[in-house]
């Protein structure tokens, strides 16, 4: 008798637990609109070259890097990060710049996520920068 009693209750709790799951699923409108939300294609990687070609009225930006050649979209929301400025404009940029481009793809073509300019004043800075941080990091007994 005892353990009917108990195969009833886990029965009655299997069916509620059912039923409460029931009313939480998504209707099936909910994932439609799931679908139409756009999402962010995902960044695909950095290619390093130099500067071939700049077009700030189409926003486009061509990077060579032997032997290969891939012209980016920059959009407004492209960060572009040369030594001077963090948040720098296409117009800055100049052919024959050694960069590295932060793109995904969008309809095929890459789109630039970020670009940043290098070269010796680059590494400089970043180095500088990097010894200024060691220091606050890791303060000497001295001080």
């Amino acid at each position: 008798m005892r353990c009917y009693l108990i195969r009833i209750i886990i029965g009655i709790g299997i069916a509620v637990m059912t039923e409460s799951c029931a009313e939480h699923r998504p209707s099936a409108k909910e994932p439609a609109a799931m679908e139409r939300t756009p999402i962010a294609p995902p960044p695909l990687g950095d290619f390093e070259g130099t500067i071939s070609r700049i077009d700030a009225e189409k926003g486009l930006v061509t990077v060579e890097h032997w032997p290969l050649s891939k012209t980016f979209q920059v959009p407004p929301s492209c960060l572009i990060d040369i030594l001077t400025n963090e948040n720098a404009v296409l117009t800055q940029l100049k052919v024959n710049d050694p960069v590295v481009v932060m793109y995904s793809e969008a309809g095929g073509n890459p789109v630039a996520k970020r670009i940043v300019r290098r070269g010796k004043a680059y590494e400089q800075e970043r180095r500088e920068k990097m010894e200024r941080l060691d220091e606050m990091l890791n303060p000497s007994p001295n001080q």
